[in-house]
């Protein structure tokens, strides 16, 4: 990417003078949701709604143009029928505007009349040197910046980027991941991609200070050659991890009518995220695990694993996830084993691996952290998955503590979410006045910050420990 390119993305997240389409001067339309989203977070620059009759709208100044704003901006979002939306764009191009966000849906998902109206805007646009994100989306978060999407988003700001087709996942997921302990550098919601893609938010993020690990919602993917040559050198610096969407036939098809993507063949899609050293997930909750041990990870040497739990059903499904997951049961030591029969009791319990605490981990809790010590540093073991019934703070203490003597990593599950106690954790009660979480878990931060990854399945866990080592390999083939 071409270092201006690099400058014009960068300042759609730092825009000082916003121009709103689409807003009601009665409220109710969605142009209004967006609007609160900046007011909501704090937005400490111009924002300028357009309306060709209010004068006034939800406290601010309206104007019937730009025109009549008389003043250049940095950035403008769209949610105005598809019909009125290249006058509009023409009205922000001619005000000087570096990007705009179109909002609106109508356009390459409908088919050609709307494939061909998005070309000649984006046209347009690009011939003035103005960048269009979308249309069909919900434009960008940054936290740092005071700009968002959606009311009720974390005002803290992260180390995580996410990039998504989708704006609705986007919202529900920087949610779910703040309450579990992830913070977010950047997002963007990109939609149809018709100007800014993938592949030029790919090389952004890598080159973006504030960010440590890129995480994608995908649907499809354009300029596949140039994607997967920019998604290699990514990976050589930053982690990638995508959920890719749109693998069965009734899959390509929701895609197509969401975004206009085109999903691609699944095999093709696993080849091409191996080579390019991409770290794939399915669902939100691998999404979120992924996230928390790519902060700060520490990267095993190989892929065996040992397995510690109280319950003795979870550990022998916790063995069936790691193997499952391309990860070796690793082989004790007789030292180990020695260790570790001398602190668990006689019956009842195992030192093989899985090493089975059982129910004694409920009248000394410290059995965890003190047998994670002792396995942790077996020659043998190149990661571990501690599974705990309650995640208490004691347990993350001496776990904490553990991983700073062994440093390899750690998957910690627990059937408890302490996510589930937080306050404002329920719901967003409605569009217009969210219910904010005031702030993430304490206890996950310190474990993320420490390489330790929280989950609440052995599944979850098992699938990060190997891509932990999956990334290991890749680094090693590229250097």
């Amino acid at each position: 990417m071409e270092t201006n390119v690099i400058e014009q993305i960068d300042a759609l997240f730092h825009a000082k003078t916003i121009a709103a389409f689409g807003i009601s001067a009665k409220g109710g339309k969605l142009g209004n949701l967006l609007l609160q989203s900046y007011i909501d977070i704090g937005y400490e620059g111009e924002l300028v709604p357009i309306h060709p009759t209010a004068t006034e709208i939800m406290g601010l100044k309206a104007y019937p143009s730009l025109e009549a704003f008389g003043k250049p901006i940095d950035l403008a979002f769209i949610a105005l029928h598809p019909a009125k939306v290249f006058d509009a764009v023409k009205d922000c191009v001619r005000s000087g505007a570096k990007g705009i966000i179109i909002f609106s849906s109508g356009f390459g998902e409908r088919g050609v009349d709307g494939l061909r109206l998005q070309e000649e805007i984006v046209q347009y646009a690009r011939s003035h040197g103005t960048r269009i994100i979308g249309p069909n989306c919900m434009g960008i978060y940054a936290p740092t910046s005071k700009i968002s999407f959606f009311p009720g988003l974390p005002e803290e700001a992260g180390n995580v980027a996410f990039l998504s087709q989708s704006g609705s996942l986007a919202v529900q997921l920087i949610c779910a991941a703040f309450l579990r302990g992830v913070k977010f550098s950047k997002a963007v919601s990109f939609g149809n991609s018709a100007d800014i893609d993938l592949c030029d938010l790919l090389e952004y993020m890598a080159w973006d200070p504030e960010t440590k690990v890129i995480t994608c919602y995908v649907e499809g993917i354009k300029r596949g050659n140039r994607f997967v040559k920019i998604a290699r050198e990514v990976s050589k610096k930053k982690p990638i991890i995508i959920w890719k969407v749109g693998e069965t036939p009734g899959g390509k098809k929701a895609a197509h009518s969401h975004t206009g993507s085109i999903g691609g063949d699944t095999d093709l899609w696993e080849k091409v995220f191996d080579q390019a050293g991409i770290l794939r997930v399915r669902n939100v909750p691998e999404m979120i695990g992924h996230m928390g041990a790519f902060l700060n990870p520490y990267l095993p040497k190989g892929n065996r694993v040992a397995i510690i739990s109280g319950p003795g059903g979870p550990a022998v499904s916790s063995a069936d996830a790691c193997e499952k997951s391309g990860l070796q049961l690793a082989t004790l030591t007789e030292e180990t084993k020695q260790k570790v029969a001398q602190i668990i009791p006689e019956f009842g319990t195992s030192v093989q691996n899985p090493v089975d605490l059982s129910l004694a981990i409920a009248f000394d809790v410290a059995l965890n952290y003190k047998a994670a010590e002792i396995v942790g540093k077996d020659p043998n073991v190149d990661c571990l998955l501690i599974y705990v019934s309650v995640l208490q703070k004691a347990i993350i203490k001496g776990i904490i503590q553990v991983q700073k003597e062994i440093q390899k990593p750690i998957a910690l599950v627990a059937t408890f979410d302490p996510a589930s106690i937080m306050p404002g954790g329920d719901r967003i009660k409605s569009l217009f006045q969210p219910l904010r979480p005031k702030k993430t878990p304490e206890s996950l931060e310190k474990l993320y910050d420490n390489g330790i990854s929280f989950h609440l399945t052995e599944q979850d866990a098992a699938k990060t420990l190997a891509s932990l080592w999956k990334y290991q390999r890749f680094l090693q083939r590229s250097s």
